[in-house]
Parts: C-alpha cells; sequence; structure tokens
C-alpha cells in the first residue's frame, strides 16, 4: 500500500508515501493518551511503530500506570496526566492530584506535531482538547473526536487495534500492525514471580487463565457459570489447571475442580498479565486481559456482552468469540464448545523455545505424556495418530504406546461386529497380535529408558509395577473414559473411572518421587511376548472350546 486517505478540511485527501516524511523529523512529537487500561494494551502496536518511525523520542502525555504497565519501552519521556482536571472525568486510577492546563503545558513544553491517540468520542477527550489550545503545535492529527485537527484520521475500520494503528500508517502505508503486535512487556520482577508460580506446577501441567471481573457490571458473566465452566473443562482436560487473575472477588475455585483452581486476585497487574502471557489457554469477558492474552498469542475464547467483539475482540491469537445479547444469554455449552475448539491449538513460543521445549527429567517427561492421553484420545478420533519418529524421550515413546492401544481397542471393537467373517476376523488378530507385541515393547522401552537415565539405589525396597505398566494402564483408562463418554447416559460408571484414573496418576507421580529419592526401585521384567519368542501349541487343534 502506497497510498492513505485522510480528512483535511472536511474534505478527502490521498497521502502518498513519503509525503509526511518532514514531520517524523519533528524535534518534539507529542501523543495523547488517555483512557483504560485495556485501551493502553490496543494501543502499544501504534506507539511502538510510531517510536520508531519518529526520529526524536516521543512526549506521552498519559497516565503513569498505563506508561509504566505497556509504554515504558517506547522511546519517550512521560508527561504524567494522572488526576482531577478542571473539565472532564479524573484520568488514570483515583488520585488527589489536580490537573492544571498551564502547569501540564509549560512542563511539556514547545510541540511541533501533537497526535491524540484516542479514537474515540470519550469523556477523556474533553480534557485534552484546552489543552493542545494552550500547547499550539505545528501539526495536530486525530480522529474525528469533535476537536479540530490539521489531519483527520478516519474511523473506517473496526478493530479498536487496526483503528488506532492507522496513525502509525498515516507515515507508512505499508506498515503491518503483526509485526508490532508483541506480548506486553513485563519487568523482570514481575517475570520471575510468573516463573516461580509456573515451576510450582506439576511437570507437564498446562494451564488455562481466567479473567472473570469488569468494572462494568453489564460485562461480567454469571460466577456460577464460570464455576460450572471449569468443573466441566477441567474433568475433561486433567493436563489443566486454571490461573483465575483479576482485581474481583470472584470465588471461582468453589467447584467439583476446585483443587486444580488456583485465584491470584489481586496480584499486580504487570504479574498477573505476565500469568495470562504465559498460559495456554485463555477464557474471559472484554478486559485487559484478553488484550494481553491475544498479543502473546495464547488461544482464548472471549465472552462479549454488550461490548462488540469485532471492535474489541481478539485480534491476532487464536480465538472464538461468544456473544449474548445480554451476558445472561451466553451458555456454558457455547463457551465450553469454543475453548474445546481450540484446547489443541499449539501454545505461544515462551523464551525463543517452543513451550515444553525444555531439558526435562524423565519423570516429567512421562508425566506430562500421561497428561495428554485423554486429549490425544479425544483428538485421534477425528484424525490419524500421527506417525511418532523414533525417539529415546520417554514423552514420545509413552505417547506411541498410547497410540498402539487406540489402535488395539478399535481392532478389537471391530472383531467383535456382528456378521464379521472368518477372513475378517483373522485378518484383524493378526494386526491385534503386531500391536500388542508393539505395546510391550513400548512398555519395556520406557523402564529401560528409565532406568538408563535414573539410577536407582539397589538397596531400596523393590516394586514389580513398573513406570510403563502403569503408563499402559493409565492410557487404557483414559481411552475407555472417552469412550464412557460417547455413551448417552453414562450413569455412575464415569465418575468411578475417573476416579480411578486420578489415583492411578497420583499414584505413578508418587512411584516416580521415590524412585528419584532412592527410597524404591524396580527392574526391566522382558515379557516376550513377540511370535518370534514362543513355540506354537497344538493343544487346542482337537478341543472344541
Amino acid at each position: 500500500m502506497s497510498e492513505f486517505t485522510v480528512l483535511q478540511d472536511g474534505h478527502s485527501v490521498r497521502v502518498q508515501r513519503g509525503l509526511l516524511d518532514n514531520l517524523l523529523q519533528a524535534e518534539r512529537p507529542t501523543v495523547y493518551f488517555s483512557t483504560l487500561i485495556g485501551d493502553s494494551v490496543l494501543t502499544l502496536p501504534t506507539l511502538r511503530a510510531l517510536g520508531e518511525l519518529f526520529d526524536a523520542p516521543l512526549t506521552l502525555l498519559c497516565p503513569k500506570i498505563a506508561y509504566d504497565l505497556c509504554f515504558r519501552e517506547v522511546n519517550s519521556r512521560l508527561v504524567d496526566i494522572t488526576g482531577s482536571p478542571p473539565v472532564g472525568p479524573s484520568l488514570g486510577p483515583p488520585s488527589n492530584r489536580g490537573l492544571d492546563y498551564d502547569t501540564l503545558a509549560a512542563e511539556i513544553g514547545p510541540v511541533d506535531v501533537f497526535i491524540n491517540a484516542v479514537p474515540w468520542d470519550v469523556p477523556s477527550n474533553v480534557f485534552v482538547r484546552p489543552l493542545r489550545q494552550r500547547l499550539a503545535p505545528t501539526t495536530s492529527i486525530g480522529f474525528p473526536t469533535g476537536d479540530t485537527y490539521d489531519v483527520v484520521i478516519p474511523r473506517d475500520v473496526p478493530h479498536s487495534a487496526d483503528l488506532t494503528f492507522k496513525l502509525a500508517r498515516l507515515f507508512d502505508p505499508s506498515a503491518r500492525i503483526e509485526r508490532y503486535a508483541r506480548p506486553v512487556p513485563i519487568p523482570p520482577a514481575a517475570q520471575e514471580q510468573v516463573r516461580s508460580i509456573r515451576a510450582a506446577l506439576p511437570a507437564g501441567a498446562k494451564v488455562l487463565a481466567v479473567h472473570a471481573d469488569s468494572s462494568w457490571v453489564k460485562k461480567r458473566w454469571p460466577v456460577t457459570r464460570f464455576v460450572d465452566l471449569l468443573d466441566r473443562f477441567l474433568s475433561r482436560h486433567r493436563d489443566f489447571v486454571a490461573w483465575v487473575v483479576g482485581m474481583g472477588d470472584e470465588d471461582l475455585n468453589v467447584g467439583r475442580e476446585r483443587d486444580r483452581v488456583f485465584s491470584y486476585l489481586g496480584a499486580p497487574l504487570d504479574v498477573a498479565m505476565g500469568m495470562v502471557s504465559d498460559a495456554d489457554l485463555f477464557v474471559g469477558v472484554d478486559s485487559c486481559m484478553l488484550h494481553a492474552a491475544d498479543l502473546a498469542r495464547v488461544p482464548g475464547v472471549g465472552l462479549f456482552s454488550p461490548t462488540q467483539p469485532a471492535v474489541w475482540g481478539f485480534r491476532f491469537a487464536p480465538h472464538r468469540h461468544v456473544y449474548g445479547s445480554t451476558m445472561a444469554d451466553v451458555t456454558v455449552d457455547e463457551v465450553l464448545d469454543a475453548m474445546e475448539g481450540l484446547v489443541d491449538t499449539p501454545s505461544p513460543a515462551r523464551n525463543g523455545m517452543p513451550a515444553g521445549a525444555s531439558d526435562e527429567s524423565p519423570e516429567s517427561e512421562l508425566l506430562s505424556a500421561a497428561r495428554q492421553f485423554h486429549d490425544s484420545a479425544a483428538s485421534w478420533h477425528g484424525n490419524e495418530p500421527e506417525a511418532f519418529i523414533e525417539s529415546n524421550s520417554v514423552a514420545t515413546i509413552a505417547l506411541r504406546l498410547h497410540a498402539m492401544n487406540f489402535g488395539l481397542w478399535h481392532h478389537e471393537d471391530a472383531v467383535r461386529r456382528p456378521g464379521v467373517g472368518d477372513r475378517e476376523v483373522a485378518r484383524i488378530k493378526r494386526r491385534i497380535d503386531d500391536l500388542n507385541a508393539r505395546r510391550n515393547a513400548a512398555i519395556e522401552e520406557i523402564d529401560a529408558t528409565l532406568l538408563d537415565r535414573i539410577e536407582p539405589n539397589p538397596t531400596a525396597p523393590l516394586h514389580t509395577e513398573t513406570p510403563g505398566t502403569i503408563a499402559d494402564r493409565l492410557s487404557v483408562l483414559a481411552l475407555r473414559i472417552s469412550h464412557t463418554k460417547q455413551v448417552a447416559d453414562p450413569g455412575s460408571h464415569l465418575s468411578v473411572l475417573e476416579e480411578q484414573y486420578d489415583d492411578l496418576f497420583r499414584g505413578l507421580e508418587r512411584f516416580l518421587t521415590g524412585l528419584r529419592a532412592g527410597e524404591i526401585q524396580f527392574k526391566l521384567y522382558r515379557q516376550f511376548k513377540a511370535a518370534r519368542h514362543r513355540s506354537y501349541c497344538d493343544l487346542y487343534e482337537t478341543r472344541d472350546t
């Protein structure tokens, strides 16, 4: 794109690329921003671009909270406008500070280019008009908000982030917002807190970030529905825990799955946004946390009413929006279905590495794989299990074992079909034999790899059940749970199976912890179940049984 349309003196004007380059050489470019934290996050890509385009540092007129949280990384100096102005509502968080136009104008100093980055007709724009008049900039740029600017940017794109980014495209029509849509910058101390919180989770656990509160009552979803949603989602996805963030007082850790719902309400905003950015999935109302998840490319589900998702929703990350005429019209089933459509979406990169691509211990690898058994079984009903590359990773071996059990389950179902012919039974039986042989080899390979990478204490008590056999049992239980969920009325069977799965998984955790601590040991047991390891016995050739 080589040109850009603006309004001057009420008329549309085509701005050719390079026509405004002289403005980029301004000595005192100044940008005004005054709205909420969520708007700060949406405006961040624009300020990053403007900071890069202008030769001189920007002067940012904004509340200090927005600067500290979002804009500090931009090449700029801050003039804090937190407080109560002579006209219009207070700016920024509650403050006893009074704002005086003359004092602010003196602090700002001469301005050659003034940009109002607030695109909406909001009360805070009442404050900026007298201030701009006192500053008397050489060139003023803004949106059609009732003030008079030298260059007016039309409001002709729906999403707020794209609309604000038109300020950057005014100077470079080829600029793309995606280049500047990076995660909210989190200070090192807050990053360390997030890492510490994540490190406290079980190895391989995934995180669902939840944000339920809003200062606008109409944007809130009933707390009881959030609790029901978390119960249902977490019961389906045993590898997930939930982090609840925000400044409200919503008690979401009161349901059946409350032990896996962790409340961080009241955490500092930078820590909360860091947690959201580090999550694997997000669900929440229209808020700053949704926008933080979006910039971090965290897959997410946004719940909307009365605000419009086309304007305030996700823009960059994989997402689903659920909209109702009121929040009471948004159902748990709708939100849960939307989350299920995203749960297998790859997580964002962290620290330059794909999520989960760390040098894990073999115990962590095995537990991480086991946490994926439920989701893998569900996804394989729609798509064939992937071909697992040969690897000495315990996680890869365990998932390959799970895929073999998946195949065994369905081959055994096939051979039980009414009317299946003898030749078909024989063919499927050979497939079952082959899968069983490879399944047992995978169990042994898990155990052999663990013994190779963890030196057991030879004097510790011997356990004859091994991690490989426990992983195999977990795999089969996950398949049974998956198929029980497909029954119209599973009755009490499902809860019994899920309880058994949880008991067995915790047993595997204790086993591996004890193994690493030298409190128990196990041996590699060879089963020799492949056909080549057995001689043929014809006993039943003559028996009709």
